[in-house]
């Protein structure tokens, strides 16, 4: 029993020094520009980013309801948030340890937390590939016809890789990369519930894209006409950032990623400081959702 106490603490503490590391690399990196902000657009901002935390806590409870877990909407966010400082750890495992940990503490099998972290790691990636379609006029070299067929080839893609069959195979696959990972005995859900989940994602992706174009507003103003495209290019952002093998929750990699691509847009210190500054919100946000989850 000593063993596993030491074992919290030292998790606990891990967590909290990275997530401190990050916050303060965030404001460091901040700090080096000269700000002329608005503060309203910035408000705005970090109310969305709560939304967008909410809603994908909410998009992963059902996850785990569809799977046969029994689980309230209450008990599941609270696992949600609190699992997800996990993210800041290097490792990219160990938000899905912690959610397999207090799972099981509320009588929900291993084998659906598993199943649901890596469908949800294959709906995060498939709706940001769908998002990132609206960035094609952008971010290819092709236009017109070219590029139209490019982004119906994607969503066919996208649409197939979730259906019973693939998922199957990509859930197989992506077993190997969480260690410890178990699966149910039938993971795939009916494709009329993956359709859904995959819509609640999309819309989700709205609320992250609005509050970061709606910062970059805070920062310099910018035409809603390119809402969409800033939408599809801090979708690009996150998949890199989630691809890249060695990065804690991205970090430099997604920034990189939105610096290059917007800096066809905007000022390269415009679009660096809101990056950074984007960043720090959505850890923000986060423990502020843990800290409220907490008390439930």
């Amino acid at each position: 029993m000593h063993w596993k106490r030491a074992a919290k603490v030292l998790l606990a503490g891990a967590i909290l020094f990275f997530l401190g590391l990050n916050i303060y690399r965030g404001w460091r990196d901040a700090s080096r520009f000269q700000w002329d902000v608005r503060p309203w657009p910035l408000v705005a901002s970090f109310a969305l980013a709560l939304a967008f935390w909410f809603t994908t806590g909410v998009g992963w409870n059902l996850m785990v309801r569809c799977l046969g877990g029994s689980l309230s909407l209450r008990k599941g966010m609270k696992i949600y948030f609190l699992s997800n400082l996990g993210w800041y750890v290097p490792g990219k495992v160990w938000y899905a340890v912690g959610r397999a940990y207090l799972g099981q503490r509320e009588g929900v099998s291993a084998g659906v937390i598993s199943t649901s972290v890596l469908m949800e790691i294959v709906l995060s990636l498939t709706s940001s590939a769908l998002m990132a379609t609206l960035a094609l006029p952008l971010l290819s070299p092709l236009s017109g016809a070219k590029s139209l067929y490019l982004g119906v080839a994607v969503l066919v893609l996208g649409l197939a890789v979730l259906h019973p069959a693939p998922m199957k195979l990509a859930l197989a696959l992506l077993e190997r990369v969480l260690p410890g990972a178990e699966r149910v005995a039938n993971p795939p859900l009916r494709y009329s519930v993956m359709m859904g989940l995959l819509v609640g994602y999309l819309f989700t992706w709205g609320f992250v894209g609005a509050a970061f174009f709606t910062l970059l507003n805070a920062v310099h103003p910018l035409s809603l006409a390119w809402l969409p495209t800033v939408m599809a290019i801090y979708a690009v952002s996150w998949m890199a950032g989630f691809l890249a093998p060695f990065a804690p929750s991205g970090l430099g990699v997604r920034e990189g990623v939105m610096i290059l691509l917007l800096g066809q847009l905007l000022s390269v210190p415009a679009v660096t400081a809101a990056a950074i500054l984007f960043r720090v919100w959505l850890i923000l946000a986060g423990v502020l959702w843990a800290v409220v989850a907490t008390g439930w």
